[in-house]
């Protein structure tokens, strides 16, 4: 049975009218919320682990830390029978070490919880925070590069350029997105962000390993057809693995509860736009810079 070639690049400038959109809309609800809401991590901030009386909910505490204007995050850990929390807070307004920062959490809550036992406690300084930072940047732009030169080896250069503008757009895309549900930028959101990263490269090198041996195979003389072809040879592959993946980043999403609620959410974010990009960024860009590269050689 001939399997049946469907015209994706037919819509690429729909496609990219569609990320351009998501682009702008994400920037203009994040720019009014002030940006991206960095964690402790890198900002600065306090941690405590705290067990509390029976009856102690994560509302009542986020609640009586608000009174003190501390805007602090609540998780629960281990059994709900032993009532032990993790409270995270940012840095106090104004303030540049962790101390009065501790000392305010802390007090709030002994004074709402007289019960409460502090059971570990951590800090990160502003200056700590600032270097982690940088350091984060650092390493996913020295991934994206090293990537990128495994690529233009393994394939050729077009492949790589390809695959790598379908990165950087999904990476935009995911950091706009947690700036828009206000998710925390903390080490786990980054581990994410990460994990899109190889989850995109890898889907998009499939479709171009089956694109490079229909064009070594001369499968038609129009590498727009050779680039459909590829596509919808795989596309089965491709949906299959997605939506395995899907399911299961969705069970963390709904079973997993607050502590990996954000990490579960960014994932199913990149699962989506990772799956759309390697279809109708990388491949695109690929089939642009042929013809670039063409009409340069036949001036």
């Amino acid at each position: 049975m001939k399997q049946k070639i469907l015209p994706f690049l037919r819509f690429k400038y729909v496609a990219y009218a569609v990320s351009a959109g998501l682009m702008v809309l994400f920037l203009a609800i994040t720019v009014p919320q002030g940006g991206l809401n960095w964690g402790i991590d890198f900002v600065g901030g306090v941690k405590i682990r705290a067990q509390f009386e029976s009856g102690v909910s994560i509302s009542d505490v986020r609640s009586t830390l608000q009174k003190s204007g501390l805007n602090a995050s609540v998780q629960t850990i281990g059994n709900d029978e032993n009532n032990e929390f993790v409270i995270s807070t940012k840095l106090i307004e104004g303030s540049e070490n962790t101390e009065s920062t501790y000392e305010l959490l802390w007090n709030t809550l002994k004074t709402d919880y007289p019960a409460v036992v502090q059971l570990a406690n951590d800090s990160v300084g502003p200056t700590i925070g600032d270097y982690l930072k940088q350091s984060a940047f650092k390493l996913v732009i020295i991934a994206v590069v090293l990537m990128m030169i495994y690529l233009a080896f393994r394939f050729e250069f077009k492949y790589a350029l390809g695959a790598m503008i379908a990165l950087a757009h999904d990476l935009v895309l995911a950091v706009l997105f947690c700036g828009m549900m206000n998710v925390e930028i903390n080490v786990q959101v980054i581990a994410a962000l990460l994990t899109i990263f190889g989850y995109s490269v890898n889907d998009t090198i499939v479709i171009f390993d089956r694109i490079r041996e229909n064009a070594e195979n001369e499968t038609s003389p129009i590498f727009a057809d050779i680039i459909n072809i590829g596509i919808s040879q795989s596309i089965s592959r491709t949906l299959l693995t997605s939506l395995t993946t899907l399911f299961a980043v969705l069970s963390l999403y709904l079973l997993g509860g607050d502590t990996i609620n954000d990490f579960a959410m960014v994932l199913l974010f990149g699962i989506f736009v990772g799956t759309y990009s390697s279809i109708y960024v990388a491949s695109p860009v690929v089939l642009t810079y042929t013809k670039i590269m063409d009409k340069i050689k036949h001036k």
